[in-house]
């Protein structure tokens, strides 16, 4: 397909209180397609500058603006018509999204775009049945409980999937009735530029949504910092996240983080190896590992472990690397984001073979030269994978899996929860009695039985444990209660 001709070849711009601008500096940067290293298309890079403009723009829709005068059905009406505009415009965001952030281009269509649309359409819906909760206390008095927007919320984005995790995201925060500041990825920025169109064309008041890309030490930070954003929320690294902590602290504003993951997939010995191995495959080569629920630590029970690493290895020969658009040559299999994070995950490779993992498979960078300018992984599994070794402990965010035995139910737990992370995991097991004990066993946020990765993100999004997250889940992330106590006797005095 030609998709270059279905992207626009002007500059992405900013947008900032409704209007598309360019930087204050006039800095620009490159989009480059991971799979080719190619650049094809340019966006205006942001600074201090534009981040205070945003925010202050930001500041007066909601303090002024008739954001905050809207009515939930109001907003929602505006959220379902951009909506039908993102719809409508599907297959050039879905080129955009591949050539940015190294998806297949078949899953960014018939997927990650749906995905997208969907979070309007919920959020629609959303914004006009939020309610509160209210109960009768002793003494007849009425209590009620009530949920209100942040004000200000500065969202920063993370780069593996920056288009459906932005529209979920960005969707709860202007159905909650807040007004958004939305800092994309440094690496894959364009759909989240590309997007300030749709909402521009819905029509939605000045200052509601502003995008400004750039670094995040400098726009990311300027969020963090500024007293007029009473909010902010992050997707991305632990070690950023820990950042941003401690930045807020001047502040004291509220935060939502959504951290790392080192998420374990219990297998036990009743299953069908076969299938079974399948779905472990899926679970940590899923866009080449880069999600953070992916499951990366594996526990096998013993009686199957040496079948099960074969089963596995077999799958991962199903493979077949290459630029996302050429699904009809076979193509299913994804470049990392950037050189710069292809690096980092062969440094972890090495380190599992000094540190004395068995490699099962993977391990050495494709031979084809037609692979050679992107930034590609082959699936990596290591077995006898023990819990000292480093890439049993740190979050690799890339295809590489480190497979474990166990012998029973507690050691299994055991192991999975041992780990600084708490953000997902699995288990597989036709003993269902066992499985739903092992997953509410394991600490963290979300689990699967006998599948893997979550089938409603935005019905029922899943909150991090330990250092994978701060905050809950949800349209409530982006809000704020309030608890009102309402005495209902005609005739009441205060205790003596």
């Amino acid at each position: 397909m030609d998709y270059l001709g279905k992207i626009k070849k002007e500059l992405y711009k900013l947008y900032i209180d409704g209007q598309f601008v360019e930087s204050a500096s006039g800095d620009t940067f490159d989009f480059l397609n991971p799979a080719t290293g190619e650049a094809f298309g340019r966006g205006s890079f942001g600074g201090k500058a534009d981040a205070e403009k945003a925010i202050l723009a930001a500041r007066k829709a909601f303090d002024e603006g008739p954001w905050g005068k809207m009515s939930g059905l109001e907003r929602g009406k505006l959220l379902a018509k951009a909506g039908d505009i993102l719809s409508r415009r599907a297959e050039e965001f879905a080129v955009v999204e591949t050539l940015d952030a190294g998806k297949q281009y078949m899953g960014a269509l018939y997927y990650e775009v749906p995905q997208s649309v969907d979070a309007f359409n919920f959020y629609a819906h959303k914004a006009r049945t939020l309610g509160g909760e209210s109960s009768r206390m002793d003494g007849n008095y009425l209590n009620y409980v009530d949920w209100y927007p942040y004000g200000v919320v500065g969202e920063i984005l993370p780069w593996n999937g920056p288009l459906m995790m932005g529209c979920q995201k960005i969707c709860a925060i202007l159905a909650a009735g807040n007004t958004v500041i939305v800092k994309p990825p440094q690496w894959a920025s364009a759909s989240l530029l590309l997007l300030a169109e749709v909402f521009d064309e819905a029509g939605f008041p000045q200052g509601v949504i502003n995008v400004v890309s750039g670094s995040g030490s400098v726009v990311g930070q300027a969020l963090v910092e500024s007293k007029l954003v009473d909010m902010v929320s992050m997707t991305g690294g632990t070690s950023t996240g820990r950042g941003i902590l401690r930045s807020c602290a001047d502040t004291v504003k509220s935060i939502a983080l959504e951290l790392g993951g080192k998420s374990p997939n219990i297998i036990f010995e009743d299953v069908d190896i076969a299938n079974t191995a399948k779905w472990a495959v899926h679970g940590f080569t899923l866009h080449s590992g880069q999600v953070c629920v992916s499951g990366t630590r594996i526990f096998v029970q013993r009686g199957i472990y040496e079948q099960f690493l074969t089963a596995m290895a077999q799958v991962c020969t199903t493979f077949r690397p290459g630029n996302g658009f050429d699904y009809e040559k076979g193509v299913n299999f994804s470049s990392l984001i950037h050189p710069e994070h292809a690096k980092a995950v062969w440094g972890y490779i090495e380190k599992g073979k000094a540190e004395g993992a068995r490699l099962v498979c993977g391990g050495a960078p494709y031979a084809d030269p037609a692979l050679a300018n992107g930034s590609f992984v082959p699936p990596t599994i290591f077995a006898d994978v023990t819990p000292d070794m480093t890439i049993f402990k740190e979050e690799i965010f890339g295809p590489v899996a480190c497979v474990t035995p166990f012998d029973t139910e507690e050691e299994a737990l055991a192991l999975a929860n041992g780990s600084d992370y708490g953000l997902a995991g699995a288990v597989f097991s036709n003993n269902i009695k066992r499985a739903h004990r092992v997953a509410q066993g394991i600490r963290g946020g979300q689990i699967y039985i006998n599948t893997y990765f979550s089938k409603g993100m935005i019905d029922s999004p899943g909150t991090g444990w330990k250092e994978s997250g701060v905050g809950i889940a949800g349209i409530h992330k982006y809000m704020i209660s309030k608890t009102i106590f309402v005495d209902l006797n005609d005739v009441s005095e205060p205790p003596m």
